[in-house]
């Protein structure tokens, strides 16, 4: 951009600089991709393709994962995790596990009217504020949270307690004494530690 810039004569006119720069703003987009292999021990299980795309004051978060096990039975599980931000707030998000062939978990945000409109399958439904909290486990793939106390958990649609427990290491603490472990490498996401009692997965980074 700053060599195209160079091309215009030194007097040109300021006005002209005003108009430019903010249509140079507006068109940049620059977008982040990662992947995560999904473990249990040693055996990898799947992946997890994440990505952040930030345009403007809109930052954009997906997380798409595939894995397949055998737990009593086969079991082929599809998550996909999208949240939004608008100007640093939470404006929507969605969250659906599919198991096989059947959705088992489901949780959407939308804003309505300056609203959340929150639903949670698989019936419950209600309005109320938006988040205020600026820290989303999506957020958590790209950014260490740093001083943070608590994280708005997008497959709840409410905020649960993170834990500082070691330099680059938290605990987030989930209902039914459910936790996962993040680990961070010179504040870059290394993996996530998710430990749900009966079934112990580990999401790393790949490269």
């Amino acid at each position: 951009m700053f060599a195209y810039l160079a091309a215009f004569p030194m007097n040109f006119h300021r006005a002209g600089l005003a108009i430019l720069f903010p249509l140079f703003a507006t068109s940049v987009t620059l977008a982040q991709s990662d992947i995560f292999q999904i473990l249990r021990g040693n055996k990898v299980l799947g992946r997890i393709d994440a990505q952040r795309v930030v345009k403007g004051d809109r930052v954009s978060y997906s997380m798409i994962s595939h894995s397949a096990f055998n737990l009593v039975w086969d079991q082929e599980v599809r998550t996909v995790a999208r949240t939004t931000y608008i100007a640093g707030h939470v404006s929507d998000c969605l969250t659906t596990v599919h198991v096989n062939k059947g959705l088992r978990d489901s949780s959407v945000l939308r804003t309505v009217a300056g609203r959340g409109l929150y639903v949670v399958h698989p019936r419950t439904v209600y309005s109320a504020d938006l988040p205020q909290n600026p820290w989303t486990t999506a957020r958590m793939y790209y950014e260490e949270p740093l001083g943070q106390d608590s994280i708005f958990v997008e497959s709840e649609l409410k905020d649960c307690a993170v834990v500082r427990i070691a330099p680059g290491e938290y605990i987030l603490k989930l209902p039914n004494r459910e936790k996962n472990h993040y680990v961070y490498r010179n504040g870059r996401l290394y993996e996530i530690r998710v430990d749900r009692g009966w079934l112990e997965l580990v999401f790393r980074r790949v490269g």
